[in-house]
Parts: C-alpha cells; structure tokens; sequence
C-alpha cells in the first residue's frame, strides 16, 4: 500500500480514509436513489433525506480524492469536513458511533495538519 500512502500520512489514516471514502460515496448514491433508504427517515422528509445523501456523497468523493492526490492538505481538507458532517449528526442526536467517529477523525486532522507544516517548514530550508 505504499503506492498510495501520502508523505507524513500514516498507513493507517489512507485505509480509513479509503474505507470512510467508499462509505460515504455507496451511502450518498444509495439515499440519492431512495431517498427512504437515508438513516432516520421519517416520512415526507425526502428533500431533507436528498440533502443528505448529497451531503454524504460529496464528502465521500472528497475523501477519495485527497486519498488519490497523496498529499496531506488534501486529507487535512477531507477531514474537517468529514468533522462537520459528523458535529452535525452528533448535535441533532448523540450517538456514541458518531461521537467516537468524530474523534477519530480530529485526530486523523491533527496528524494531517502536522504533516503538512512538517512538510511547509522543510521546503522553507
């Protein structure tokens, strides 16, 4: 997997990203296409189940792509949406699945962003 791996990010960080990348990616398409199929859905809400599924798809995308890109930026950017996208949920309806979630991913975003001052500072000298 070291073709994939982005410089300061670990091994570790790429899988997860990879595997919350296909998720939101199989996820947004699924609720897109029915939208009943979105978790929680309570009858007459497809707008707001549509919105969502947009939501978990174009996160999802993102997190491909900063995973395609390999460079730390790109998975600082992915994870701090994927934080909002998970605040969100948390604050509506705690759930320790989200919570716990969530703080993987700040510490995938702590790791990030050192990568890339890392990186910032060597390119400096």
């Amino acid at each position: 997997m070291q073709f994939i791996k982005a410089d300061g990010v670990p091994l570790v960080i790429t899988i997860f990203a990879v595997i919350m990348g296909l998720g939101g990616t199989a996820i947004g398409i699924s609720a897109l296409a029915d939208p009943t199929s979105a978790v929680n859905f309570v009858d007459g809400a497809d707008d707001l189940a549509t919105s969502w599924a947009g939501r978990n798809l174009g996160l999802g995308i993102a997190m491909l792509f900063a995973v395609a890109m390999r460079q730390a930026g790109a998975y600082a950017a992915a994870f701090a949406g994927a934080i909002c996208r998970e605040l969100s949920d948390v604050l509506v309806e705690f759930n320790a699945a989200f919570f716990v979630i969530m703080l993987i991913e700040i510490v995938c975003l702590a790791i990030c962003v050192r990568a890339v001052f890392a990186q910032s500072s060597q390119r400096a000298l």
